[in-house]
Parts: C-alpha cells; sequence; structure tokens
C-alpha cells in the first residue's frame, strides 16, 4: 500500500505544497502541535487538589522544516521566498494536509504566520523555518456535511371545494421529517443553520441520543419570539459557533433580538464516537408549507 502525505497552503489563488521533490526542496518536519489549554482552576481551601472546570481550547502553533538543494534542481533562494505571501502576519492562508491514514482524508486549519526564518548559508542548500499560529485550534475536515430537517406543512395540499359530506384528510400537505447528525470527529460540532421560510414562531431543537435512539441529553435549541414571521422566499441564518442570525444572510439585517433567550441554548452536538448515534434535529413553528425547512452545515472537527 502506497503512503499518501502531501501537506500545502492555500491562500486565494496562490497554492504552494511545502515539498515538491520535481522543485528540489523537501519537508523534513511537519509539527501540527497541540492546541493551548485554557485552565480554568482553583485551589481546594480544606484539602489537596485543585477544582478544575477546565473546558476550552486556545490556539495552537503549527510549524514546518524545510529543505531546499541545489543539488535536486532547486533555485534554493526562490524556494524560500515562495513561502512569503503565506507568512504575512495580517493574511489567513489555509494549511491543507493528508496523512498515511484510512480513508486518505483532508484536514484544514486556518493560520498566521508567526515565525519566518531562511538563514544565507551558502549556494547549495536553504533550511527554511516556517511557523504560523492557529486561532481556531479544531483542524476541519474539507468536507462540508449538511442535514436537513421539513416542519411540514400546516396546511391542506390542493384546492378547497365546498363539499359538506363524509371526508376526513390529513392535517398537514407535507410530511415532519427529522434531520440526522453525524460527526466522525473528535471535538462536538456548532452547526450552520439555515431557516427557510415561511414559518411562524420557528423553533430548532437538538437531541443528543445513545445506541437504541434512547435520548441521553438535549442538545440545545433555538427558539425565536412568538409571532416572529420568516416570509416565503425569506431565510435566517444561524451561526451557532459565532452566535449571530442574520435575516437573508445580511449581517446588516441581525435578529438576535427575536430570539426567546429565556427558552433558547445554543446548540452543541456531539461527535459520533461517544454518543455512539447521531444528533437529531427538528423544525416546529406554525404557518408552513412543504417546502419549510431548516438546513444544518458543518465541519467535522478534529484535534489530528
Amino acid at each position: 500500500m502506497d503512503c499518501v502525505r502531501r501537506a500545502w497552503l492555500t491562500l486565494g489563488s496562490l497554492s504552494v505544497d511545502l515539498e515538491s521533490t520535481t522543485a528540489g526542496y523537501f519537508c523534513s518536519s511537519l509539527d501540527l502541535g497541540y492546541p493551548q489549554v485554557r485552565d480554568v482552576t482553583s485551589s481546594n481551601p480544606d484539602r489537596d487538589g485543585v477544582q478544575d472546570r477546565t473546558r476550552y481550547m486556545g490556539g495552537r502553533v503549527v510549524s514546518a522544516d524545510i529543505t531546499a538543494l541545489a543539488g535536486a534542481g532547486a533555485r534554493i533562494d526562490a524556494v524560500a521566498s515562495t513561502f512569503a505571501p503565506f507568512m504575512v502576519p495580517s493574511a489567513r492562508p489555509t494549511l491543507h494536509y493528508i496523512l498515511d491514514r484510512p480513508g486518505a482524508a483532508e484536514r484544514t486549519l486556518t493560520v498566521r504566520g508567526s515565525g519566518y526564518s531562511w538563514p544565507v548559508e551558502g549556494p547549495f542548500q536553504r533550511d527554511i523555518q516556517l511557523q504560523w499560529l492557529a486561532a481556531d485550534p479544531v483542524a476541519r475536515d474539507a468536507t462540508i456535511k449538511t442535514a436537513t430537517a421539513y416542519a411540514g406543512s400546516s396546511s391542506s395540499p390542493g384546492r378547497l371545494y365546498p363539499l359538506t359530506f363524509n371526508r376526513i384528510y390529513p392535517a398537514g400537505g407535507g410530511n415532519r421529517t427529522t434531520g440526522v447528525l453525524v460527526s466522525a470527529g473528535d471535538v462536538p460540532i456548532r452547526p450552520m443553520l439555515r431557516i427557510y421560510g415561511p414559518i411562524t414562531s420557528p423553533s430548532v431543537q437538538f437531541q443528543n441520543v445513545a445506541s437504541g435512539g434512547v435520548i441521553i441529553q438535549p442538545g440545545g435549541r433555538i427558539d425565536f419570539a412568538a409571532g416572529f414571521v420568516i416570509g416565503s422566499g425569506q431565510y435566517v441564518d444561524v451561526d451557532t459557533a459565532n452566535k449571530t442570525a442574520w435575516l437573508n444572510g445580511d449581517p446588516t439585517q441581525s435578529v438576535l433580538a427575536s430570539i426567546n433567550w429565556q427558552s433558547s441554548q445554543w446548540p452543541v452536538v456531539n461527535p459520533q464516537p461517544p454518543a455512539t448515534s447521531p444528533g437529531l434535529m427538528s423544525l416546529v413553528g406554525t404557518s408552513t408549507t412543504g417546502i419549510t425547512q431548516v438546513l444544518a452545515t458543518w465541519q467535522d472537527g478534529y484535534l489530528s
């Protein structure tokens, strides 16, 4: 079996590999680091040990050591200069990497340059050291996943006729469905939600379940205030990670004030390994049609 291992940087239309045998340079080390742990502790007043309430991570430092060899066909100073656009502190390039593991999954980190060294020592070899800080320490799967839940129509389908004899019709013209969120990552996911109208007083609800379908804990919910309307042809984007809510995706039209914060809780969906079953998502509200739905999008998150 061939070893699949590759790492490269992208910034807009620019792209450069950390190793290119054809260009005569080689990556001797790529250290993805470990996220800084944001310790939250306090001393126990009357016994040994501490009270540890640590939950979150800080940034992570990523570094790469690259050697350019003139004997391998490299213009060694040109190779060093190739990485300069990715090391500007104001730039936010993306580091992509594939390691030798099942599926050869591609993962990404958004980084910011924090160290760039390439001492000029002779005409035959150039040793290049690159260092970045990943403000978001979670490596994201390059694949964007989605799940959809339909609210179901609150009105009868078809035309209305003045029939008075015995007939029974279903209460809704569309079926309500549950969205299934499955993550194989290491960390919980906080999805982006797009709620499509028409719907009045929408509520998006999540549940984390164990094997066999047993609910182990609520996964959070976003309840809008009674009477809040998302009209036909409109949608609301709710970013559960950055805690924003915009009408039609427009940052100038925030609808955070229309969320019922007494009953809402930002959703967090457990990854599959600890939960052993997916998270479930549902949408409820009134004045709905067959197209009323919520679309969740996310990328699985990893530490490695």
